[in-house]
């Protein structure tokens, strides 16, 4: 059975530990729900495994468990907020892009060595917005550009373009809320995510 596994930080997690489905309400609900709705019986299983609060290196922690343990037939990652907004505002918490580089490569090498069919999608970290600290955004470009660099590397089947998405939906759009914090995004934000990586996967 084709199965995806949806791998990332709070914006994948989205609660789904406190949800007898383990999907959580957020994108990778609403892409499990429209899969189901387009193909029925054929439709591929989905698993989450997002953690809130996780950079690159805590999903290098867990990769064995959380993802290869599992052979996804596609896995998707999302990842890089934490790294750059856990070093804003005076915090130290971060990843530097360097070592947020190297760490994704480890984990992207790691899946080729073991699971040499699996599709890999690439999530573009999405954005960094005030109220948040204001060079946020800025710094984040580097770690979108980095995702690209390593979908070329590795093969990627794609990368999903979550930054330009959200930056642009809020210059044609002001009046809706995207993200309230600046980072974690709304319901029509999970949707705007949703919608992009299906369009991008070819599954819409």
């Amino acid at each position: 059975m084709r199965t995806i596994l949806f791998i990332g930080d709070s914006i994948t997690d989205c609660g789904r530990r406190n949800d007898a489905e383990q999907l959580g309400d957020g994108y990778v609900r609403i892409i499990r729900d429209w899969l189901i709705v387009k193909e029925m019986g054929g439709a591929p299983r989905v698993i989450n495994r997002g953690i809130s609060g996780n950079r690159v290196t805590d999903l290098r922690e867990r990769w064995r468990e959380d993802v290869l343990a599992l052979s996804p037939t596609t896995l998707s990652i999302k990842i890089g907020i934490n790294d750059v907004w856990h070093s804003l505002g005076g915090r130290n918490e971060g990843v530097p892009l360097p070592k947020f580089v190297d760490t994704y490569r480890e984990i992207l090498q790691m899946t080729r060595r073991e699971l040499p069919n699996c599709h890999l999608v690439l999530c573009e970290p999405s954005v960094i917005w005030p109220p948040q600290p204001a060079e946020g955004n800025t710094v984040l470009r580097g770690y979108v550009s980095a995702v690209h660099d390593l979908a070329r590397e590795y093969h990627a089947q794609c990368v999903v373009p979550l930054h330009g998405v959200f930056n642009r939906a809020r210059e044609a759009r002001p009046d809706v809320v995207w993200a309230p914090d600046g980072v974690h995004p709304s319901h029509a934000g999970h949707m705007l995510i949703a919608r992009t990586w299906l369009a991008t996967t070819g599954m819409l």
